[in-house]
């Protein structure tokens, strides 16, 4: 896993796993939040938040931008946000969509 954080531009990005260039998706749930998986939406590859410490300091956000998704859609990336490792960092109800404040240390320990 690699975490990077731009402070200047309050961007979080993290990669679980590279993936397969040609099989790589990304999927906006919300303005600020973006998941990055393979082309069949079954592995979480990352995700990257703009704004990150703005979404830390906001109970949820809506999940305005997935529900433009096909519901098939919709519903492989919920599964998908709602198994390890994005939901260390991320909590999706049915429709709003809530960032983790995880630690570096409880990352290494699990």
């Amino acid at each position: 896993m690699k975490i990077f954080y731009d402070q200047e531009g309050d961007i979080l990005e993290v990669q679980f796993t590279l993936g397969e260039p040609d099989k790589r998706t990304g999927i906006s749930l919300s303005e600020q939040i973006t998941v990055f998986c393979d082309s069949t939406f079954q592995n979480a590859l990352g995700f990257t938040a703009l704004a990150y410490s703005k979404l830390l300091s906001l109970p949820e956000s809506d999940l305005d931008e997935l529900s433009l998704a096909p519901k098939n859609i919709q519903d492989k990336i919920k599964k998908l946000i709602s198994c390890s490792p994005l939901n260390r960092f991320l909590n999706v109800t049915s429709d709003k969509i809530g960032l983790e404040d995880v630690r570096i240390s409880e990352l290494v320990m699990h």
